[in-house]
C-alpha cells in the first residue's frame, strides 16, 4: 500500500517527531521490520538477528516512558 499525504514530506517530518519522542523517552530501539531507502536516508540500518535479539533484550530491560504531550 503506497503511502500519502496532503503535504509534501509529511512522512519524513513525521519519523523525525516519532524518533525524537522515543530517545525523550528513553527508548533505544525502533524495529522497521525491513529498510527502505526513506528509512536509509534517515539512518536506518540493517542488522544481524543475533544482533537484534541482544539489542532487543537490552531495550526491554530498560525503563521507557511514551510521552507523546511532551513534543
Amino acid at each position: 500500500m503506497p503511502m500519502f499525504s496532503r503535504a509534501r514530506d509529511a512522512s519524513k517530518v513525521a519519523l523525525v517527531h516519532l524518533v525524537e519522542g522515543l530517545r525523550r523517552g528513553g527508548f533505544i530501539l525502533l524495529d522497521t521490520q525491513f529498510i527502505t531507502a526513506h528509512l536509509s536516508r534517515f539512518g536506518a540500518i540493517e542488522i544481524p538477528r543475533e544482533l537484534y535479539l541482544l539489542k532487543l533484550a537490552d531495550a526491554l530491560n530498560r525503563e521507557a516512558i511514551w510521552r507523546f504531550s511532551d513534543l
